[in-house]
């Protein structure tokens, strides 16, 4: 049944999710970001926030574990710290990495 519906979908229905979706000042999605690379724009500066918060959340809970100071318990902190620097050297080289090719290629990165 689904391959059958799927053989229908011939993508001739007109709708353009663009000027479908509107922002909640009731702009067409389309007007803001004309391209998908104005969006990922957007997105991957608050990626690097959010991945900030998580390695902190994680530095807090390898703290919290390593205090408990059960035999298990330290191994564990001792594995989530080592996994939040790893998270975090990831992160730094991701950004410098990005920096030293706006640098080198003049590219408008906003980063």
């Amino acid at each position: 049944m689904i391959s059958s519906l799927i053989a229908q979908n011939t993508g001739a229905g007109g709708l353009e999710l663009g000027s479908t979706l509107k922002l909640s000042n009731g702009t067409p999605v389309k007007d803001v970001y004309q391209t998908p690379a104005d969006l990922v724009n957007l997105i991957v500066p608050n990626m690097f926030v959010l991945g900030g918060v998580i390695i902190f959340g994680m530095l807090i809970l390898a703290g919290y574990k390593y205090i408990l100071n059960t035999s298990k318990g330290t191994q564990e902190a001792y594995e989530i710290f080592k996994n939040a620097v790893i998270g975090f050297v990831v992160m730094f080289s991701a950004y410098w990495i990005v920096q030293v090719i706006k640098l080198v290629t003049g590219a408008d990165i906003p980063l």
